[in-house]
């Protein structure tokens, strides 16, 4: 199972990093290096943050933004991975979910990372 989590927050990274134990994972804290991975690896589920950089409720034409990652995604074999928006942006998470239809949204509170995981893996039996 290969997973990108792009996430700023040092705390959620720990949890995420908790959860994803034995699991192949990339992290990313920016849009810039999220933009690269996504273009360089194939991924079977991606967890995507919208606000990057220590910041809330960004507007996603912002360049460090979750928003950006997920226009890069589009039109790549990354757009089939199974794709978790967990942003508290309720307005960000909506256009990473507009210009990537097939993903779902989960803020990070109610969040279900091994649940996740698993739901990718049925997906792709």
């Amino acid at each position: 199972m290969y997973i990108l989590v792009v996430e700023d927050n040092p705390s959620r990274i720990e949890k995420f990093k908790r959860a994803l134990i034995g699991s192949i994972v990339d992290y990313v804290d920016n849009a810039h290096e999220g933009i690269i991975f996504v273009k360089e690896k194939t991924y079977d589920l991606i967890f995507l943050d919208h606000d990057l950089g220590g910041r809330a409720y960004v507007l996603s034409n912002d360049p460090n933004t979750g928003f950006q990652v997920a226009k890069a995604i589009k039109n790549t074999p990354n757009e089939s991975a199974y794709i978790v928006i967990h942003s508290a942006n309720i307005i960000g998470a909506k256009n990473i979910q507009q210009e990537l239809p097939s993903s779902v949204r989960a803020p990070f509170p109610l969040l279900n990372i091994r649940a996740c995981v698993k739901q990718s893996q049925r997906r792709f039996q």
